[in-house]
Order: structure tokens, then C-alpha cells, then sequence
């Protein structure tokens, strides 16, 4: 094989294991509030840490509609003010940090009696 092929091949699978590395390398936090930061960090930092502790946000996981179920909770219950266009960005936001955890490996055996 010529020497430029395997250099090319070298390449190659040097810059996959770099982007693989890259796509499970530990996010980025902000130091004042832990959270991610990410597209939408800044809405909801500015939004959620106006009532509550950032930890409230970051302990919770759900996917959207368990954000948005949330976010309705506390605009029924708590007097959360409407987000208007900030909503569907905190949602992005949200959904995309800290959605659902894996499960593991395999879902859990059903119990039988």
C-alpha cells in the first residue's frame, strides 16, 4: 500500500476518535449557577433562579412535556408569569440538558408473584 493511503487511513480514524470523544466530553457548566451552558442557558438562568434555586432545575429530569407540565404547574400554582417567546428556547433548553437519564443497560425484570 502506498505511504499516502495509510497516512490518509491514519487520519481518518484519528479525527472519528476525536469526534467521538468530543460528542460524550463532559458539558460545560457555569460556575455561579451549575447549569449547563448551552442555547437557552441565559433565559433560563434569568427565568427559574427569579423564584427558585438553580439546584430545583438541574435535580429534575424529564423530557419536554414533563417540562412543560412543570412550567403549566407553576403558572397554576405558583404564579409563574407567562414566558411568552422565551418558552419554547427554555424548553429547548431544558429537554436537551436535562432530559431523561438512560435507563442502563436493559429495562428492569417485571416482578411476578
Amino acid at each position: 500500500m502506498p505511504l499516502s493511503f495509510l497516512v490518509s487511513i491514519m487520519l481518518a480514524s484519528t479525527l472519528l476518535a476525536t469526534s467521538a470523544l468530543a460528542q460524550h466530553a463532559e458539558p460545560k457548566l457555569d460556575p455561579a449557577s451549575g447549569l449547563v451552558i448551552a442555547p437557552g442557558f441565559e433565559q433560563v438562568r434569568a427565568q427559574c433562579t427569579a423564584c427558585h434555586s438553580v439546584r430545583l432545575v438541574a435535580q429534575n429530569r424529564a423530557d419536554r412535556d414533563g417540562w412543560l407540565q412543570m412550567i403549566r404547574w407553576m403558572q397554576d400554582t405558583q404564579n409563574l408569569w407567562p414566558l411568552g417567546e422565551a418558552e419554547p428556547v427554555i424548553l429547548d433548553y431544558l429537554e436537551a440538558n436535562y432530559g431523561p437519564l438512560p435507563r442502563g443497560r436493559r429495562a428492569p425484570l417485571e416482578v411476578s408473584f
